[in-house]
């Protein structure tokens, strides 16, 4: 069997102690692929990158995106919107606004690590929601008002709470 180098990501090449390097790619070219595979119905796995949504999902964790497909979310679901046109944002809805005059919802949306008002978001800019299991969004609610003093235990004790 030949050997194999590594990049640490989990990237090899054959016969060299070398690693490979990362490839650059554009965000908004990225983001438009992303975008086109969920209106298409496929679903997308995802690294996230950041701490803001601790201690639920951590860095370099790998998320299942599933398109949203037309059907508005609810409190709890993590929602992947884009803030600019070259830059993904996974945040968790905390609230459904129904703004009068208007069929499409705004969410307000917030990491779980952060503190201060939450972004609206309309419902056009969300492409996406992460797959959880059921049992995930019901404890997310469930500790709903002390979820800040939750996450900040869960970081000071080193506990990850997971969304699968």
């Amino acid at each position: 069997m030949a050997a194999r180098a590594s990049d640490g990501r989990g990237n090899t090449r054959a016969g060299g102690a070398e690693p490979i390097p990362p490839v650059a790619i554009d965000g908004g070219f990225f983001c438009d692929v992303l975008q086109d595979s969920l209106a298409r119905g496929e679903a997308v796995r995802l690294r996230v990158r950041g701490t803001s949504m601790l201690p639920w999902l951590a860095e370099n964790e790998a998320v299942r995106v599933v398109p949203v497909a037309g059907r508005f979310l609810r409190r709890g679901d993590i929602a992947l919107f884009r803030r600019q046109p070259d830059r993904l944002i996974l945040h968790r809805v905390v609230r459904v606004r129904r703004p009068k005059g208007s069929e499409s919802p705004v969410y307000d949306c917030l990491g779980d690590a952060n503190h201060g008002p939450p972004e609206k978001v309309p419902s056009t800019a969300v492409i996406g929601v992460v797959a959880m299991s059921g049992w995930a969004r019901i404890l997310f609610l469930a500790v709903g008002p002390v979820r800040r003093h939750v996450n900040r235990l869960c970081r000071k004790w080193g506990i990850r709470l997971r969304h699968d």
